[in-house]
């Protein structure tokens, strides 16, 4: 059972979330998503070993999270690693006329 984008989904694309909305998911999927945030990425044992469940509920988990963009499955080394994929906020532009105002 792998795990596949698609774009006619209807689904967002991944990168589209934000930490916000980590507030939203339930509280085992959050949890796990702040632990992976802090690991940058693990591998499914990682994940299950983590979870203290077997490797299918693990699965379950990512890829419904990876459905929802909130993960990237990315193969390293020959080995599926599960990365947190969320947008980055975008730092607040200043006006030029704020700019030239502190100039003057």
């Amino acid at each position: 059972m792998g795990i596949r984008q698609s774009s006619s989904s209807g689904r967002e694309k991944p990168g589209t979330k934000t930490m916000a909305d980590l507030l939203f998911l339930p509280e085992l999927e959050r949890g796990l998503m702040n632990w992976l945030l802090r690991q940058r990425s693990a591998s499914l044992t990682e994940v299950a070993n983590y979870l203290a469940e077997d490797e299918a509920i693990a699965r379950s988990h990512l890829e419904k999270l990876a459905a929802e963009g909130f993960l990237q499955p990315i193969e390293a080394e020959g080995h599926l690693c599960y990365q947190p994929c969320l947008a980055s906020r975008r730092g607040r532009q200043v006006p030029s006329t704020i700019w030239n105002a502190l100039d003057s």
